[in-house]
């Protein structure tokens, strides 16, 4: 008779997701420390197997997926608490941007954005894709209740000024005054298009 390997949690299911846990975190740490993932740097980390960890991802890029999905969720509800409660849809925006880029002074968006990088399946990068429209919601529903015309182009646009707001925290510009400008031009923008 076989040996069943013993678990530490209550469940068969709870264990598996204990595990994949650990698995996204190795890969994490990996990740912050390496910039790549390998599916060995991940077993080493965590003391299993090769073998074990392709029981729970098929390859490094469907590993490196749910850890862009799980940082994006976690950013998703960093916005959402940011901007909860605000009536006025302009307030919002701005809010919206200062905790966007809040995170990014955090070092928190440099996951995502390393994590960007790797090629994933089709499947993943869908569903990467979604969470990112997902993550700009907020500034374009606030645009739609202001009557902003284009909220579609208006909402790109200040995504892209998020983006480069973005590049100039990370190479070393004062965070303030980026965060300051990129809503001073974003605010603009959407004034000029109502």
């Amino acid at each position: 008779m076989r040996d069943v390997p013993r678990i530490a949690a209550p469940s068969l299911a709870e264990h598996r997701e204990q595990r994949r846990d650990a698995l996204v975190d190795a890969a994490v740490s990996v990740m912050r420390e390496s910039g790549t993932v390998t599916m060995a740097a991940v077993a080493e980390r965590t003391g299993l197997s090769r073998s074990a960890v392709y029981e729970y991802y098929r390859s490094a890029a469907d590993l490196i997926a749910d850890v862009v999905v799980d940082e994006l969720t976690t950013w998703i509800d960093h916005l959402a608490a940011a901007v909860e409660g605000i009536e006025d849809p302009r307030e919002r925006v701005e809010s919206w941007i200062r905790a966007s880029l809040t995170y990014v002074v955090d070092g928190r968006h440099a996951l995502v954005r390393a994590a960007g990088d790797a090629t994933l399946p089709p499947v993943r990068r869908a569903q990467v894709q979604a969470l990112h429209r997902e993550l700009a919601a907020p500034v374009h529903i606030a645009l739609v209740q202001l009557g902003v015309d284009g909220a579609d182009r208006i909402s790109a646009y200040i995504w892209g000024v998020m983006e480069m707001a973005t590049r100039h925290i990370e190479a070393g510009h004062p965070a303030d005054a980026e965060v300051d400008a990129a809503i001073a031009f974003a605010l603009a923008g959407v004034d000029l298009s109502r």
